[in-house]
């Protein structure tokens, strides 16, 4: 067994938003690369009428775990699901569990936010902060802590144009939020107040997400100096690069699912800087990334109480693209393995100006949209279009502050990470983004968005090629007529003056 293994093999690991994107991809991860890890606790929210049980075997049914289900069957036995919700007190555990948790765990990873950035001040301070300070609470508790780590973001502290591998002062304290928001609840109609103090108290942050980061990574430095603790910053996660499948996600959320939009013919304009850097990283990079950042804290001596380690898993000093660069790699790709589902022939363009996006958006999508619902309408089918578009239309204005703005982000700790790696960790565990050729990356994602999201039978990319002739055909005429149409009127204006 490598460094990393050996580390893992007999520790009992809690891990809260396992459920979710990163989290399932962490889990198969240490199933498979991990043989002799003990039972991976995953805390987990009861809904939609479904118990915990039945929450976990959804789960394990995912895709994500095809690969593991074929290699290691037994694998099921290794995961057990806690009833909780990190938006409670002391995560809504009941004191048979927490007991079970001090007593059993010995490695944490608290992945669970709520990533809306629309979420009130309310919401994301009671899932974003407070989580922080119980999953702390339970990591003093356990009688054999090893490790845990803080799933935080890179943007957490996008306020600055330059973010280092370091701590840095909070826009408020856990203690000031919480009385805050508090004073709030108190007022007669407080889900409508709270909704629109939220915006004014975030200050120079543009959403209470980023927010409410800023503050949680102070929790991990107010409570957590003599825990080794650390705190792990990704940037944008998106599809996987290699494993456990190539182009894996687990909704259209985020950058994939506007680009699935775009390939679908959809949406033709979009709100961002074509000239400025993305910051995006495969989840399955940043998973080998958290998982040896763990075993690195842990096997540190002991620090300067004040030292909590960071570290910024980012691509933009590494292997840098700009959004240009994803335009020009993604249509590539997109052409190459095109879908047969595309209801209008895939164009597009970029601005930076909200006036011209929001005309445009009218023009371009919405009446299209309504056409196109009108049509399902009739065919007694369900419209949908027009309400994806308004949602892809309001992502685009929230999103404008990331969309239009770059960032220079230091990630030394992270290099030196992988310099500290053996040979077989660095097989096993790869997550160096100067490895990543992004021209693989991109015909991965499209790869991806075609299999997992739009449920397309692989070897129907000719058919779809002739579809997508045959919507070129009718593109053209449409501007044509259009064009037509202008000159007509041109011409008629100037008649009636001259």
């Amino acid at each position: 067994m490598s460094q990393v293994q050996q580390f893992y093999a007999g520790q009992n690991v809690f891990i809260t938003g396992g459920t979710g994107f990163l989290g399932k991809v962490l889990i198969e991860k240490l199933l498979r690369s991990c043989r002799d890890i003990g039972v991976i606790y995953i805390l987990i929210r009861p809904k939609k009428g479904k118990d915990v049980q039945e929450r976990v075997d959804a789960l394990l049914g995912d895709t994500v775990f095809d690969m593991l289900r074929n290699d290691y069957p037994e694998f099921s036995k290794k995961i057990v699901g806690v009833a909780g919700d990190t938006a409670q007190n002391q995560l809504g555990l009941s004191a048979t569990d927490h007991a079970r948790l001090v007593e059993e765990v010995g490695v944490i990873f608290h992945l669970a936010a709520t990533v809306r950035f629309t979420d009130t001040l309310e919401t994301a301070v009671a899932i974003n902060v407070n989580s922080v300070k119980y999953v702390i609470d339970i990591a003093r508790a356990c009688k054999n802590f090893k490790v845990g780590i803080h799933v935080s973001t890179a943007f957490s502290h996008c306020v600055r144009k330059f973010i280092d591998e370091e701590l840095y002062p909070p826009p408020m304290t856990h203690e000031d939020v919480n009385m805050l928001v508090e004073k709030f609840r108190r007022i007669e109609g407080s889900e409508d107040v709270m909704e629109y103090v939220s915006k004014p108290f975030t200050g120079e942050w543009p959403n209470t997400y980023s927010f409410t980061k800023a503050i949680a990574e102070s929790v991990v430095a107010e409570y957590a100096t003599d825990l080794p603790f650390a705190i792990f910053r990704p940037s944008i996660v998106t599809s996987s690069y290699k494993s456990p499948l190539p182009g894996w996600l687990a909704s259209p959320i985020g950058i994939p699912g506007i680009f699935c939009a775009f390939g679908l013919g959809i949406i033709h304009v979009a709100l961002l800087d074509i000239k400025v850097r993305l910051d995006i990283v495969p989840v399955d990079y940043v998973c080998n990334a958290l998982i040896t950042s763990a075993w690195k804290t842990a096997k540190t001596e002991k620090r300067n109480s004040k030292d909590v380690p960071v570290y910024n898993y980012v691509s933009g000093n590494e292997n840098p693209i700009t959004w240009q660069n994803f335009n020009d790699k993604a249509t590539d790709a997109r052409l190459t393995h095109p879908s047969d589902k595309a209801i209008y022939y895939p164009y597009g363009f970029t601005t930076t100006s909200k006036l011209l996006y929001s005309i445009l958006h009218i023009f371009l999508h919405l009446l299209p949209a309504l056409i196109i619902d009108f049509i399902l309408r009739l065919k007694g089918k369900q419209p949908r279009i027009y309400k994806l578009v308004k949602q892809i239309y309001e992502a685009f204005n929230v999103l404008e502050y990331f969309t239009t703005q770059q960032w220079d982000f230091d990630n030394q700790n992270v290099q030196e990470l992988w310099k500290q790696l053996g040979p077989e960790d660095k097989r096993t565990f790869p997550f160096s983004m100067q490895a990543v050729d992004w021209d693989e990356y991109f015909i991965g994602m499209v790869k991806g968005l075609r299999k997992y999201i739009l449920n397309e039978p692989d070897g129907n990319e000719e058919r779809a090629k002739w579809r997508h002739i045959y919507l070129y055909i009718i593109h053209l005429a449409v501007n044509l007529i259009s064009a037509s149409f202008v000159l007509w009127v041109i011409w008629r204006s100037f008649r009636g003056i001259l």
